[in-house]
């Protein structure tokens, strides 16, 4: 006699592999495995130093000087390196994984699911491709290693204006007011300024970073940093974020000569400019007119 099984259901196997998994917890997307150059991570309104083995949270700003480097290992499998100067957000999960990189040298792995990578001028999505990337604001270099993409330019407004499929060798290019430019391959400039890293698969090193380190505070977000972000794409989410720095005059005085770019800042700054007037009081109507008094009505 067959006894009858269960079925199979694998979601607290699923659930116990994740959270024994190095690094994967809510709100960590992956593991920083490589870091050079002094890089730092901007966590809430606070920027730590970075340093091999931290994990890296949504929301979270790597911002990397000149020459700085830092690998991400993605909990899902993919990878991405940023070379300085530059930055990259990790904006909160709403999708696929996103990039967010304003400027810098990005080069990206893409494992399925989804990877999204977001510049100033462009949103590029792909689910298994090599990517290289450089950006500077609008002037942008795109490099597809292997793999397809879907490169989407976007206008001032927001809105796509051009939606293209790229493909394995080729070499997409924009200048800040110019159409994208197609070659079958890298152009020479762009492969002698490329980090020379680029040249290999990016290394697989997760594993060795079984505990998390403890980051150490480095200083609180200035205005100057902060505004970048509070003028980009996502800057009502920045605003929200960064309104707790209010509370510090030097941040406030940064503040002032720009409050009119922040209604919400404005109505905490100076309640005052907001504050209900009292109406005048409306005067009842006169009982008299050119000095006759005017007779009531009669039944």
């Amino acid at each position: 006699m067959q006894i009858p099984m269960k079925p199979f259901r694998p979601t607290l196997l699923v659930w116990l592999i994740l959270v024994s998994a190095p690094g994967v917890h809510a709100g960590e997307l992956g593991i920083a495995t490589l870091v050079e150059g002094a890089p730092l991570v901007l966590r809430g309104v606070t920027w730590f130093k970075l340093v091999p083995g931290a994990r890296i949270q949504d929301g979270d700003i790597i911002d990397a000087g000149e020459r700085a480097q830092v690998q991400i290992e993605f909990a899902a499998g993919s990878a991405a390196n940023l070379v300085g100067a530059g930055s990259l957000y990790l904006p909160p999960p709403a999708g696929p994984l996103t990039l967010s990189l304003p400027r810098g040298w990005l080069k990206v792995a893409a494992k399925p699911p989804d990877v999204r990578v977001r510049t100033t001028i462009t949103e590029i999505t792909t689910t298994d491709a090599i990517l290289v990337l450089r950006t500077a604001g609008p002037p942008l270099d795109l490099f597809v290693e292997s793999g397809t993409a879907r490169l989407n330019e976007f206008l001032p407004n927001g809105a796509v204006a051009t939606a293209r499929d790229v493909k394995r060798g080729e070499f997409w290019s924009k200048a800040a007011d110019e159409p994208f430019a197609l070659q079958p391959r890298a152009p020479k400039p762009f492969v002698d300024a490329m980090p020379r890293h680029f040249v290999d698969p990016l290394p697989r090193l997760a594993a060795r970073f079984k505990v998390a380190p403890v980051l150490a505070a480095d200083h609180d977000v200035t205005y100057a940093e902060a505004e970048p972000w509070l003028i980009g794409r996502d800057r009502a989410v920045f605003e929200k974020r960064f309104s707790s720095r209010l509370r510090d005059p030097a941040f406030r005085k940064a503040v002032e000569p720009h409050i009119a770019r922040y209604p919400t800042w404005d109505r905490k700054l100076h309640p005052e400019k907001y504050a209900a007037r009292p109406r005048k009081p409306v005067s009842a109507p006169s009982s008299t007119q050119g000095g006759t008094a005017v007779a009531p009505l009669g039944n």
